[in-house]
C-alpha cells in the first residue's frame, strides 16, 4: 500500500507529466543563477581587495619595528632560533599526528 502524503501541494508538484518546463522559464532560471553567481564572486572580489589592502598596511605598519628586532640579534641567534621553532612544529605534527595533505 503506497504512503499517502498529507500535502496535496507536494504530490501535485512530483507527479509525473509528460511535458516538459518551457524553454523560457528553464533560460529564465539559468540567467538568475549567472547573475548571482556574478553577484557573488563580485561581493568576494571586493572584499578580498580589501582585506589584502588592511594586511598590506599592516605588514608596511610592522617592517620597521621587526627590522629593529632581527638587525639587533646576532645572525647566529637568529637561525637557532629558526630552527627552534621548526623542530618545535615538527614535533607538535609528531606528537599531534597530523596528516599534512599537500594535495590541491
Amino acid at each position: 500500500m503506497p504512503e499517502q502524503s498529507p500535502d496535496a501541494m507536494l504530490d501535485s508538484l512530483l507527479e509525473f507529466r509528460e511535458e516538459l518546463p518551457a524553454d523560457k522559464f528553464v533560460l529564465k532560471v539559468m540567467h538568475r543563477v549567472r547573475r548571482e553567481r556574478r553577484r557573488r564572486r563580485l561581493i568576494l572580489s571586493v572584499f578580498g581587495l580589501i582585506g589584502a589592502a588592511f594586511g598590506l598596511a599592516g605588514a608596511l605598519l610592522l617592517a620597521e619595528p621587526l627590522a629593529r628586532i632581527f638587525a639587533a640579534m646576532p645572525p647566529i641567534g637568529t637561525t637557532q632560533v629558526v630552527l627552534f621553532v621548526v623542530a618545535a612544529v615538527a614535533f607538535y605534527a609528531w606528537f599531534m599526528n597530523e596528516d599534512v595533505d599537500l594535495a590541491l
